[in-house]
């Protein structure tokens, strides 16, 4: 069983210690970078509970033998409730953090905590399948990477809304964006077993959309750090934009008669 357990594990610990190293400029604390994980751990029970009151309602049945079964499964009993708990613990986590002073922490510890919800479910597959090999190396390929790719989405947009981007479109974005891929993430995974004819289509569109993914990822985490730095880079001392070499001295120029 800890042999099980480290292995669901790695992948996430793996995406923590890259997240951290691309934060080396100003990282933030160890410290609470695994807090913030744990927080991730916190929200698998928080999925829970929004899940059981989703279904209790009504949204949906874990009909996986129909197309809409599928989708309405994929956003009700996954996406929705799973972004909605992250987004609560990152918050709960990030409202009073001292050291959330700069774009890129968003994203830091916003996969942090996604980190957490992928490792704590990660093991409960693991746990539960019978080739636990075979299921640790394709969710460590797939489920993890997503949900660290995902999170990033989320700190990205957090932290646009946190240092002054105060529109509607933004305060949306921060739940929406991340709800929206994970929903398609879900719903193409859900369907391969709906239509196996059309297998080959479907896991194309699904490596397609794990590769348009990771490149926004890239790009967001980009954009952060060079906001960080034009924030946190002082300007020049006034008149310094003029020629780097001072002038001659009084009579140096080449028409001054020799001495």
């Amino acid at each position: 069983m800890l042999l099980i357990i480290i292995t669901a594990l790695i992948p996430a610990l793996l995406l923590g210690w890259w997240i951290y190293k691309k934060d080396s400029a100003r990282p933030e604390p160890l410290r609470m970078l695994i807090k913030a994980f744990l927080y991730g751990v916190g929200s698998t029970f928080v999925t829970l509970v929004i899940t059981q009151f989703l279904g209790i309602i009504g949204l949906f049945s874990y009909d996986l033998g129909s197309f809409s079964g599928a989708v309405s499964t994929a956003l009700f009993a996954a996406a929705l409730p799973e972004e909605m708990a992250k987004l609560l613990m990152l918050w709960l986590f990030l409202r009073k953090n001292p050291y959330y002073d700069e774009y890129l922490d968003g994203i830091v510890y916003a996969a942090c905590v996604g980190l957490g919800f992928a490792g704590t479910e990660n093991v409960l597959y693991l746990l539960q399948s019978e080739d636990w090999i075979g299921t640790g190396i394709v969710r460590g390929l797939t489920a993890v990477p997503a949900h660290f790719a995902i999170a990033c989405a989320m700190g990205y947009f957090y932290s646009k809304r946190h240092f002054g981007d105060r529109s509607n479109l933004t305060a949306a974005c921060v739940l929406a964006v991340p709800v929206l891929i994970h929903w398609i993430y879900d719903a193409l995974a859900f369907s391969e077993g709906i239509y196996p004819a059309l297998s080959v289509v479907i896991n194309g569109l699904f490596i397609l959309l794990i590769w348009i993914v990771y490149k926004n990822t890239m790009r967001r985490i980009s954009v952060m750090q060079q906001q960080d730095n034009a924030r946190l880079t002082p300007p020049p001392f006034p008149g310094s934009n003029g020629p780097s070499t001072p002038p001659p001295l009084p009579g140096s120029g080449p028409t001054s008669p020799m001495v």
